[in-house]
């Protein structure tokens, strides 16, 4: 099924796609974005069909047109731990996003993608957390 996307909603700089005869057009984003950018837009940026043409495996460019979940915060998840667990657990965090990052993830100001999600999940379970809870809020969208 063909999602239907606010045209309005498409980055400026989205990289758009025009291969029509891709076998995963029909539930590729950037195929769909394409077909349903304004025609007021004067210009934008396209995957090159030339390049499109020598493919032979998965298109590294494929992005899925259904909606992700994604994260926002996990102060929460620190809070119910145990002491010790949590500076355990905030140290890793720390390492894998780096200081400035890892503060603004914590506290919500930067959305958390699926894959970071399962990356902060693994790190817990790695420090023998076992329900770490539910990250501070969600909100679906495009992988833009």
């Amino acid at each position: 099924m063909k999602e239907k996307i606010n045209a309005s909603a498409i980055p400026d700089a989205y990289l758009l796609c025009l291969n029509q005869d891709c076998p995963k057009a029909t539930g590729c984003l950037r195929r769909i974005a394409e077909q349903q950018i304004s025609d007021k837009v004067r210009l934008w940026r396209g995957i090159s069909p030339k390049y499109q043409k020598n493919q032979t495996s998965d298109c590294p460019y494929f992005r899925p047109s259904g909606k992700q979940t994604y994260a926002l915060g996990f102060i929460g998840m620190l809070e119910q731990m145990p002491y010790r667990q949590m500076q355990e657990a905030a140290s890793r965090l720390l390492n894998h996003f780096g200081r400035r990052t890892y503060y603004r993830v914590r506290k919500g100001e930067r959305p958390l993608s699926p894959n970071e999600q399962k990356s902060i999940l693994k790190i817990l379970e790695q420090c023998h957390v076992g329900d770490p809870g539910k990250f501070d809020a969600y909100f679906e969208t495009y992988d833009w």
